[in-house]
């Protein structure tokens, strides 16, 4: 596997990785002591159903140019055997989270090469490409229905420092609750 540093005018190419999965759990936002000691997230099963990020409005890569200037931005596409396999971008200092953070704004691998690695290696570079321009924190945001998400940055060493039971208020996601991450690095 390659991973390669692309420009804005690759995103046709990186759009093609699907960032859709299957819901099968929920992690569930249960306060603790009527919520005086705190929240914790407690992993429920819930009806199978196939969340695809893409399909919302302004979240599909395609639509990235429209809304921000990507230049400043770290953008990232794995390659195997001449085949798209993953992609991830980062973004500079974003408004709405921590000043002086670098945000990893999407990390997505084809569903058939997830679990060999791919998404490591992204973060990898991320962070690398974060600690080059002088970042101490990288930041992720994710939902509670996205538990291989929260575990898989839970392991990489990121922590948990926001439940935002109410973070959305589009009806296809008012249900989530938005979960920020931050990763000294």
């Amino acid at each position: 596997m390659h991973i390669q540093q692309i420009d804005s005018s690759k995103i046709p190419h990186y759009a093609t990785i699907s960032i859709a999965y299957e819901v099968t759990t929920i992690l569930q936002v249960s306060p603790v002591n009527d919520g005086l000691e705190g929240l914790r997230l407690v992993e429920k099963p819930c009806a199978s159903y196939v969340k695809d990020y893409d399909l919302l409005p302004d979240c599909h890569p395609l639509t990235w140019t429209e809304q921000f200037d990507l230049d400043g931005w770290g953008l990232f596409l794995a390659l195997e055997n001449g085949m798209y396999v993953g992609g991830a971008a980062v973004a500079p200092e974003m408004d709405g989270f921590k000043k002086g953070a670098a945000t990893l704004w999407d990390l997505r691998v084809q569903p058939e090469t997830r679990g060999k690695g791919i998404g490591g290696k992204l973060l990898e570079t991320v962070i690398l490409w974060s600690k080059e321009r002088e970042y101490t924190t990288l930041m992720v945001e994710t939902q509670n229905v996205n538990t291989p998400a929260c575990k898989f940055y839970s392991e990489k060493g990121f922590v948990l420092e926001t439940i935002d039971q109410h973070g959305y208020g589009d009806s296809l996601v008012e249900n989530e609750a938005k979960l920020i991450w931050t990763l000294k690095i």
